[in-house]
């Protein structure tokens, strides 16, 4: 059997190319593979600081809700103090005022026999 340098060519050619296109493919794997990770580790850094960026603003909008529940606070405190000073105060002048109004009718009463019609007096 005669082996032909055409066919013997032409099978180690064939091979040569064989090998030359599974290196190259491999090469594209490879470099997919690498744009897949560079990809992915930036993916990764932008979610990691995105994280770090809304814990940050939501523990800074935390503490401005803590204040201004605090200040909330102290203000409803200082409203109920004052109110209760105030109606004290009313309910003092009320009392003076009626004892007011039951000395003078009492007066009337004995001067001119004038008498209130309210069930109170």
């Amino acid at each position: 059997m005669k082996i032909d340098i055409n066919n013997a060519l032409t099978i180690v050619l064939g091979l040569l190319t064989l090998v030359g296109a599974i290196y190259r493919l491999a090469q594209v794997e490879a470099n997919i593979n690498a744009k897949i990770n560079t990809v992915e580790n930036t993916v990764l850094a932008a979610v990691d600081h995105l994280k770090d960026n809304f814990v940050d603003r939501l523990y800074t909008v935390e503490r401005k809700v803590d204040v201004h529940l605090t200040e909330y606070n102290e203000k409803k405190l200082f409203v109920e103090y004052r109110l209760n000073g105030i109606e004290s105060m009313v309910k003092h002048k009320f009392d003076r005022l009626a004892n007011w109004v039951k000395q003078i009718a009492g007066f009337l009463n004995k001067q001119s026999n004038f008498q209130i019609r309210d069930d109170k007096f």
